[in-house]
Order: C-alpha cells, then sequence, then structure tokens
C-alpha cells in the first residue's frame, strides 16, 4: 500500500532554530559587503514600473515599442513565472497556482460582523480571515488565476465615460479598440460579428477550452437550457447573459500569462543610443526587470515640496536598500494592483489624512485611497457524482451561466435569463479530490459570483512597516440586495441539478447544506450558507479610483495622482465601476489605454 506524502509539513523547533541562524550569517554578510561598499550607481531611468503583473507587463511591452530611445526599470517583488515546477503553465493546476508560497502576497481579510438581513434582530458574522491571493510573480494574478478570458459589459465602460467630457476616452468605443489590439484570438472558423469584436494579431492569446467540454459539463448546459436559459457562444460578444462555454488566456493547450506575453517581447528589445552629450557614454534602450524588490516608498523633491515632484522610489533588494530615479522627463507607474498601489501611495504620504496621521506618516496630499474596495464575492454550490464521470486534465472553468438574479432572491424567472444586463456569473467547474479541503469526491462545483456588487469596502495601513500587511476590510453583503442575489443564484444553481441528465445519468446530490425543515431552505438558512462559505474571486479593483476629485477621485482620466508630477497609477485600483465579469483583460486593457496616454504625454514634454 503506498503512503500518501503530506501537502504540508509543519517546521519543528529545530527547523526554526536553523532558519534563524541562516538568517543571522545572511544578515551578516550583508552587513560586512555593506562596509567594504564605498560607492553606488545612481539609477536612472526613463520610466519606473512598479510591479510586473498584468498592468506591469503589458505597460513595459507597449512604452518600449511605442516611445524611441528610452529605458525601463520593472520592480516586481516576486520573481519569475518559470519558478513554480511548471504548475503555473498548466491550466488543470491552476487551482494550486493560486496557493503557491512563493507566488503568493499572503493576504488575509478583516472579521466583519454586521445585522442580519433575514433577522436584524441577529448580529452575523462574514467568514472570519478569508485568504486573499495577490500574484507576487512575474504576470502576477495572470500567472495564478484560472484564465478565464472576460471583458465585462459595455455598460460599465460607459459609466466610466459619463463622469465627464474629458473622461470620454474610457467609453466602450476606446476600451474595445484596447481589447481588440491586446487580443490574439484562435477561435476556429468565427463568423463576422466574431470577427468584428475580436482581435487576431494581439499578444494576449485566447481560445476556446482545450479538446472542449467533458460529458458531465455539457451535459449541465442541456441542463441550463431546460429551464429557459438562453445559449451564448460568446458571452464578449453583443450580450453577456445566457450559459456557454468561456474562453481562455491559453495559447496551445497552456496558461499563457501576460508575462509570457507581453513582458518577455519587452525584454527582447536591446539597442544601443549614443546620445548627444559630447563626452557621454549614451544608454541601453531596454527595459530592465528587478525580481524581488519590494517598493518601500516614492522619493519626493525635498527642493519643491508643495508640488510634491515624484523623482523615483525606494525599494528592498537582496538585503539592501536601493533607490532608483527617473530621468527629467520620466514618470513613476504605480502597477502594483488594488491592493499594494494604494499601500505604496500612503506609505508615501498620499491617502487619508486620519489613518496616514495616526501610522506617523508626513501627509503630503489628503486623498480617498484605499476607499472604494470593490471584489466580486462568490459562493459555492456542490454537488457529488458518481465517480469516474469526472476527467481531471481540465482547464476548470469551462462553463458559465451569466444572469439577472431576483432582488428578493427568488430563482430568476425567463424574463431575468434574458435581461441583457446580467448581475451574477455562475461559473461550472468539476469537482475533483483536492479542489475543495476535506472533500474528496468526484462531482461538480458551481461557483456564484455577484458580479455587479452593491457593497463597498476599504483597506488602510496597519503601520508605517512598508512590509506589513495592510487592513482590508471587505464589507461583502453590507447590502442586502447583494444577499438576495446570491440566495436567487444559489437556488437556481440547486435547480439545474435537478434536471435531467444531471439527477439522472450522474445522480448529482447536493452536499453541504445543512436544512432544518426537510427539503426546503429557509432564508435566514441560505443567508448562514453564504456568509459561511463566501470567498473571494480575487477581483479587486477600485480603491486609487479614476474620476473627478470632488467626487472621491485619486486620479484624474488620466490616470495622474491628483496634487503630483510625474506619478501616475495604472492597474485594477482605477475602476471607478468594476467590470461585470473577470478583471485580467479589463487591467490589461486599462494599461493599453494608459500607454497611449504616456506616448502623448511624452511627446508633449519634449516638443516643449
Amino acid at each position: 500500500m503506498s503512503q500518501k506524502l503530506p501537502s504540508v509539513i509543519e517546521k519543528t523547533q529545530e527547523d526554526l532554530k536553523k532558519d534563524a541562524k541562516i538568517r543571522e550569517l545572511w544578515m551578516k554578510n550583508i552587513c560586512d559587503h555593506d562596509k567594504h561598499a564605498k560607492f553606488k550607481i545612481k539609477e536612472t531611468y526613463d520610466f519606473i514600473i512598479v510591479g510586473a503583473g498584468t498592468a506591469g507587463c503589458v505597460l513595459a511591452r507597449e512604452l518600449i515599442h511605442g516611445i524611441p530611445n528610452i529605458n525601463i526599470l520593472v520592480l516586481e517583488a516576486g520573481g519569475p513565472n518559470v519558478h513554480a515546477n511548471g504548475i503555473i503553465s498548466l491550466p488543470c493546476t491552476w487551482f494550486k497556482a493560486f496557493r503557491l508560497y512563493d507566488c503568493d502576497w499572503g493576504y488575509v481579510t478583516q472579521e466583519q460582523k454586521m445585522k442580519s438581513h433575514v433577522n436584524p434582530t441577529k448580529e452575523v458574522t462574514v467568514k472570519k480571515g478569508i485568504p486573499y491571493p495577490r500574484g507576487k510573480v512575474w504576470g502576477g494574478c495572470s500567472s495564478l488565476n484560472a484564465m478565464v478570458y472576460m471583458r465585462g459589459q459595455a455598460k460599465q465602460y460607459n459609466d466610466m465615460a459619463a463622469q465627464g467630457p474629458e473622461y470620454k476616452i474610457w467609453d466602450w468605443d476606446h476600451c474595445l479598440e484596447a481589447f481588440k489590439a491586446l487580443e490574439n484570438n484562435s477561435r476556429e472558423n468565427p463568423n463576422e460579428k466574431f470577427k468584428q469584436l475580436h482581435g487576431f494579431n494581439g499578444l494576449h492569446h485566447v481560445q476556446d477550452p482545450h479538446n472542449g467540454a467533458y460529458d458531465i459539463m455539457s451535459d449541465l448546459i442541456d441542463a441550463a437550457k431546460n429551464l429557459g436559459i438562453p445559449y451564448n457562444d460568446d458571452f464578449n460578444g453583443e450580450r453577456q447573459n445566457g450559459v456557454g462555454r468561456f474562453q481562455f488566456t491559453n495559447e496551445k493547450g497552456k496558461r499563457c500569462s501576460l508575462a509570457d506575453g507581453f513582458l518577455r517581447d519587452a525584454l527582447k528589445k536591446v539597442e544601443f543610443h549614443p546620445g548627444s552629450e559630447p563626452n557621454g557614454f549614451g544608454k541601453v534602450v531596454a527595459v530592465d526587470v528587478r525580481s524581488y524588490a519590494h517598493v518601500l516608498e516614492i522619493i519626493w523633491d525635498e527642493e519643491n515640496k508643495k508640488e510634491n515632484i515624484a523623482i523615483g522610489v525606494r525599494y528592498f533588494c537582496n538585503g539592501n536598500v536601493r533607490e532608483a530615479f527617473i530621468a527629467p522627463k520620466g514618470e513613476v507607474i504605480i502597477c502594483s494592483g488594488a491592493i499594494n498601489s494604494p499601500q505604496i501611495l500612503m506609505l508615501s504620504g498620499v491617502g487619508p489624512k486620519k489613518n496616514l496621521e495616526e501610522n506617523n506618516i508626513k501627509v503630503r496630499k489628503e486623498l480617498p485611497v484605499g476607499r472604494n474596495l470593490l471584489d466580486h464575492p462568490g459562493c459555492c454550490f456542490i454537488a457529488k457524482s458518481d465517480p469516474n464521470t469526472i476527467h481531471h486534465w481540465s482547464s476548470g472553468c469551462e462553463i458559465g451561466i451569466i444572469h439577472k438574479a431576483n432582488v428578493e432572491g427568488k430563482i430568476p424567472c425567463k424574463e431575468e435569463f434574458f435581461d441583457e444586463n446580467p448581475d451574477l456569473q455562475t461559473i461550472a467547474m468539476p469537482l475533483r479530490p483536492g479542489l475543495v479541503d476535506g472533500l474528496n469526491v468526484d462531482g461538480i462545483l458551481l461557483w456564484s459570483i455577484l458580479n455587479v456588487p452593491s457593497s463597498v469596502g476599504y483597506l488602510e495601513l496597519n503601520s508605517n512597516n512598508p512590509f506589513d500587511q495592510p487592513r482590508i476590510h471587505l464589507n461583502y453583503f453590507e447590502k442586502s440586495d447583494d444577499l438576495y442575489r446570491m440566495i436567487s443564484s444559489l437556488k437556481l444553481s440547486r435547480e439545474i441539478l435537478k434536471q435531467p441528465p444531471m439527477s439522472t445519468v450522474y445522480n448529482v446530490k447536493e452536499i453541504g447544506i445543512n436544512y432544518t425543515n426537510g427539503d426546503d431552505i429557509s432564508d435566514e438558512d441560505w443567508e448562514k450558507f453564504v456568509l459561511e462559505k463566501s470567498v473571494t474571486t480575487f477581483h479587486p479593483g477600485g480603491t486609487v479610483k479614476m474620476a473627478p476629485e470632488s467626487n472621491g477621485g485619486v486620479v484624474n482620466h488620466r490616470l495622474q495622482v491628483y496634487g503630483t508630477k510625474n506619478l501616475r497609477v495604472v492597474d485594477a485600483s482605477i475602476f471607478p465601476y468594476i467590470p461585470s465579469g473577470n478583471t485580467n483583460a479589463p487591467t490589461a486593457m486599462v494599461a493599453w489605454r494608459a500607454s497611449r496616454l504616456i506616448f502623448e504625454d511624452y511627446t508633449r514634454k519634449n516638443s516643449l
């Protein structure tokens, strides 16, 4: 009988002592090195990009190819995405990829208590300490996510554009241009409408599920259609509602992260620019990626204190604190995501006055940084099936059911199925041993995701220690309509699994729900289930809101931080309204659009 090796091994006291001794020796080496170091080179770049995640990868590639004779420094707190024993590359191991210790920031959310919406006399607790994975690796979350390619509805982008005439550059037509420029879609025999709405020459590779969907997943589509849910063969087409197969950010059956598609292409460009100074050496035109570089704060021009001019960043790398500066017409561009970008701004004195002062940070510009934390809460409905019905070589999230939820918590009706502004997305995936902790069964998992939440969270500094985690307050289901819409989606999932062939061919049986009244589940039981089982779907955004300053904005329509110079934020944190779908593709779109704004501003500066 073979012995199963544990996936987690607890460290002994002896292990901890050895670890401490090695750290002590490492620190001694660093200190001895510093004693003999007499000089340091002033690192100067045209652009400094903080973060090699989705946005940073796209931006580095677009800038190095779009602006002549520049050099770029990309600072990434994690390492290359190849250092994971192949787990990152294989779609069938995505649910292990986001748990990789070395590739995740390891965030955990704060406990949340609130009054019950079903019975206001009771206090309820939303699941305490939800793990909040964030990519700490080349490609960021695009190296760890479930690879679903989703743009969201045109409405959210047009809402962004409606904030003022200058925001017109963010309407659906402008954003669609970016999506198409980024995309390289490999669908076979696309129809004319598909060709109009998709791109086929970009570096963001997108394809239909490898080898198609498996029998139980295909039959799930039939079960949904039995209830009157319309079929949709393109969730990024003219409408988003319906049931159908997702497309994935894969190339030839393997993950194609933004590091694979864009950063590696950026690194190919290496040229020498002699410069114009008589005695100058010139400079190398290239992208320099520095891994395991943790940015501590923005460096400001102290000679012009009133203007808050960013001139560089201070970062920690290989045991040393280092500094990098921008050239006179360059920029510092923060691309660190919805958690890290606001944290860096706040550590640098840009943020809410109260939170900065209580952490002994000098306030340079008071802005609502960290507020407007938007996310898609999710809740899983699990059912087991007959053994051997699930194939394990699967990209996971093959099937989507996107619909308008019922605000009273009832099963959606036909009119809601056909509503072209859906707010709930259910991702169906095979349930295989190890996917859910403690479950060693075959089956199916229906993951209900609230795509258009009403509740808004926030984050704040826990201290002025740049290595300390911020406090993340999700405020999931704070608004009652969020709860009832989630209950509506879960009731629909339950109804779908009762349909043939799910109930007949596969003998599907729901698990994990406790009934207090036979087969009937009360709204109070549903509320308890939702609050206990709720998880993040890894889609945070909004914490560095793009909006007029008078309306809670942190960055303007060109993504420049209010009250500062040479400082921009480019990532999912700028969304004033969260996209109605997975956020990887929209974040890449933001970076592509931002690169065009930077082209314009850099050209203007150089023409003065």
